[in-house]
């Protein structure tokens, strides 16, 4: 088993059931696979990947419909476009930002899938005095992973876990308007499906950061997020068979898996190079009327940053 395998475990068993859940033959996944490409390949201002998990992670994405798989690779390279010189340029493992970034976050993707199919991604801030210049440092291993993701995973949806052990208002004054703003089109331009949110180690400002989410994001991914006070917990939520050692889970400890990640990251260095010219060449303005949002449905528009 390859280090990238161990990192993204997915059995036979899970893809089938992964097909089993959508009521699809696998023979009717590739079809419809193989449509996308197609598809891609007659658009002119698509770049031309040879990538197939990357239109099954869009089919995926979009409950398998085919015109909202369309969307969102346009959204993905749309927005590898349109923010390549404050992110995406910055994301290859020899670039200072990055080696900055792996240091000030502990950002882990978990090897195993939950029995209900969905992978665990873990964020947790390590940048006690506000060393990051902006928190789009704090972003950039998680995207990464998300690029090594789309090459190799498979899952129904995602449930993020946000550790706020450690952080602070130095952390939060990151997230300025303008980079939160950016933060939300990016998730929105490319479909994420998010099953649940958990935060875990709460601060005394959890009230700002709550009603910032909820200026930002929809009513119906708002009422996914669960907050926690402790640990035990999480374990009401999640198995201890997805989570970290010290999250009190039965898997390496948070720590070890970041440094493992880092190394893949590092290692898939030909990767990001590619990926610094696969962007779309035309302005594509996201559609929000076709968006289903984090899988919450057609609610959820980008909406203006305003607090009460």
């Amino acid at each position: 088993m390859s280090k990238l395998s161990k990192l993204l475990q997915v059995t036979e068993e899970e893809k089938k059931k992964i097909l089993q859940h959508y009521d699809l033959s696998e023979e009717d996944f590739d079809e419809r696979v193989n449509m996308l490409k197609e598809w891609t390949n007659k658009c002119e201002h698509l770049p031309k990947e040879d990538v197939d998990n990357k239109f099954r992670i869009a089919l995926l994405n979009c409950k398998m419909s085919l015109e909202k798989a369309k969307k969102s690779l346009e959204g993905y390279y749309r927005i590898r476009s349109r923010y390549s010189n404050e992110i995406f340029d910055k994301m290859t493992p020899k670039t200072k930002e990055y080696l900055e970034s792996k240091k000030l976050v502990k950002t882990v993707v978990m090897p195993n899938l939950t029995p209900d199919l969905h992978r665990i991604t873990i964020f947790k801030v390590s940048d006690p005095n506000g060393e990051a210049c902006d928190a789009f440092l704090y972003e950039l291993p998680v995207l990464m992973m998300a690029e090594i993701r789309l090459i190799t995973d498979l899952f129904i949806s995602n449930i993020i876990i946000i550790d706020f052990d450690g952080y602070s208002w130095k952390n939060v004054l990151k997230y300025t308007p303008t980079v939160q703003q950016k933060l939300v089109d990016i998730l929105m331009s490319v479909n994420l499906r998010i099953h649940s949110i958990h935060f875990i180690n709460q601060t005394n400002f959890m009230d700002y950061v709550m009603r910032l989410l909820k200026s930002l994001l929809p009513s119906k991914l708002v009422n996914k997020i669960h907050n926690h006070q402790s640990y035990d917990e999480l374990k009401e939520h999640l198995s201890a068979e997805n989570l970290p050692s010290n999250y009190g889970g039965k898997q390496k400890s948070i720590e070890v898996l970041h440094e493992e990640w880092c190394e893949q990251i590092e290692e898939s260095d030909d990767l990001f190079q590619k990926l610094l010219s696969v962007k779309s060449t035309e302005k594509i303005e996201l559609d929000q009327t076709q968006q289903d949002l984090f899988g919450c449905g057609a609610e959820g528009s980008f909406r203006k940053l305003t607090l009460d």
